[in-house]
């Protein structure tokens, strides 16, 4: 079965879209907070002053010339400010009782003359304020001020006498600043400071903080909820084309390298066809004169000459077998091997290899397929190539196991060694050309093979490697020829 490959990691799967989307709903959240607040303190204000302008005009009508309560003062005529305020405050009150629902106590008053400074407190008992009148006040224009919490001993010196119910020890005041001055406004009498019951305001203030929380709460939430779905939505096309870029740019490096690697290949094979072609007959000239020399009786350096012989036979095989693969590829001959016989004929080049090392070689399992000419040669120089790494990494006593099975998936060669296994420095550059640690080694042979298996549209890989061996593993997708897929023992 072919290995599912696992999506390459992102910076959008390692946390930061939530992190990203934590912030920005905070931010968010923490934007409307200070929007409501300001809001919140625009309207309270706009509430309390519009008690003041309500006061201001009740203060209007009663210096109107005729028809007020100090209508009847003329140019140049005085009164004195206790009698002043008095009439002042009683009238605002008997008007603020008849324009509202519910009665509007005040608590009490201060008068100020036209420079600020403290005339009169009604009643006498009232504390004297410490705060100055407003600037705004002073210029004509009437102010209001709401203090949630007052104590009384706090307004008055001494608590003034109750209808027999419990006075509270602190309650909610409006203070209303309003400028007063004689009919047709024509002399400024002073500023009035009244101090109302706040509790119908602080009623208003709570239905306010109730409608405006309500309404933050859906419009954040609301909010939110779009924000963090828009950028989920971006974090996720984001992830998408960084996978398909990182994939791309991945797969555009492995064709670059197998691209490289082709082309070696296709220069090795060019060349290895030009140097046996050129190699074959001297290569038999001198397995001759090296065979003539070991037929001599006890000819000096006997064991040397022998061995000289084995390796002038092997190298004229291996040209031979490599001539043979090179005609069949550019001839038309075409015929069908079965596996079992690619398999003996494997075991009849490596059973000997192995019995020089001192190694056991066995085959497990045999295949009812069949594979062209070139799929057996191609095939052949690939598994050769395997198992003589094997036989060279299987230290002696050990055994050397070729595995051939059969699915519906396809056929797999796989070459079993154990040996020391190989080191992981090596495994990620393993297919790829580079230095060889054995002697004689051109650092080639497994690159080649791989090649060579994407020639056959097979798959060669390390399938695993430890301390007590190495297994290769040789796939095809699907068998060439082929009789009955299932034929397996």
């Amino acid at each position: 079965m072919a290995k599912t490959e696992e999506s390459p990691a992102t910076p959008f799967s390692r946390g930061l879209p939530a992190l990203v989307i934590a912030l920005t709903v905070a931010i968010y959240a923490a934007a409307l907070v200070v929007v409501n607040l300001q809001l919140r303190a625009s309207l309270r204000a706009q509430i309390a002053d519009r008690t003041a302008r309500v006061l201001n005009e009740i203060a209007l009508l009663q210096s109107a010339p005729g028809d007020g309560a100090l209508g009847w003062l003329g140019d140049g005529e005085t009164e004195s400010p206790a009698g002043l305020a008095e009439v002042l405050v009683l009238d605002i009150g008997e008007r603020l009782r008849e324009i509202t629902s519910r009665s509007a106590t005040v608590l009490g008053a201060r008068w100020f003359d036209a420079a600020g400074e403290l005339m009169l407190p009604l009643p006498a008992e009232l504390v004297e304020d410490s705060d100055p009148i407003p600037p705004a006040v002073l210029a004509g224009e009437p102010k209001a001020r709401f203090r949630p919490a007052v104590k009384i001993s706090d307004l008055f010196l001494a608590v003034p006498a109750s209808d027999g119910r419990t006075s509270p020890a602190a309650l909610p005041v409006l203070e209303v600043w309003i400028p007063v001055q004689t009919p047709g406004n024509r002399v400024p009498l002073g500023t009035v400071q009244l101090l109302l019951d706040g509790s119908g305001v602080a009623a208003e203030y709570r239905q306010l903080d109730a409608t405006l929380l309500r309404r933050a709460l859906a419009l954040g939430l609301t909010g939110a909820a779009i924000m963090a779905g828009a950028l989920v939505w971006a974090f996720r096309r984001l992830d998408r084309a960084h996978r398909l870029l990182a994939r791309r740019t991945r797969d555009l490096a492995r064709a670059n390298t197998e691209l490289a690697l082709a082309a070696r290949t296709s220069a090795v094979g060019a060349v290895a066809a030009h140097l046996m072609h050129g190699l074959k007959n001297p290569l038999a000239g001198l397995q001759s004169f090296v065979a003539r020399l070991d037929r001599q009786p006890a000819p000096a350096g006997a064991e040397e000459i022998h061995e000289a012989v084995l390796t002038a036979q092997r190298a004229q095989q291996l040209v031979q077998e490599t001539v043979r693969i090179l005609r069949e590829e550019d001839s038309s001959v075409r015929y069908e091997l079965t596996v079992d016989e690619l398999v003996e004929l494997l075991s009849s080049r490596a059973r000997p290899a192995a019995e020089s090392r001192e190694v056991v070689w066995r085959v497990a399992g045999t295949v009812n397929r069949t594979l062209s000419n070139r799929e057996a040669n191609l095939t052949l120089l690939i598994l050769e190539n395997l198992v003589r790494n094997a036989i060279e990494a299987t230290p002696p006593g050990k055994a050397v196991t070729l595995r051939v099975t059969a699915d519906e998936h396809g056929l797999h060669f796989g070459v079993e060694d154990e040996g020391p296994g190989i080191p992981p420095e090596q495994r990620p550059s393993l297919f790829t050309p580079q230095r060889s640690n054995k002697p004689g080694g051109a650092g080639i042979g497994l690159a080649i093979s791989r090649q060579l298996a994407a020639h056959l549209g097979a798959r060669l890989e390390l399938e695993s490697s430890s301390g007590v061996g190495s297994i290769f593993s040789l796939r095809f997708e699907s068998a060439g020829g082929g009789d009955d897929p299932a034929g397996t023992a």
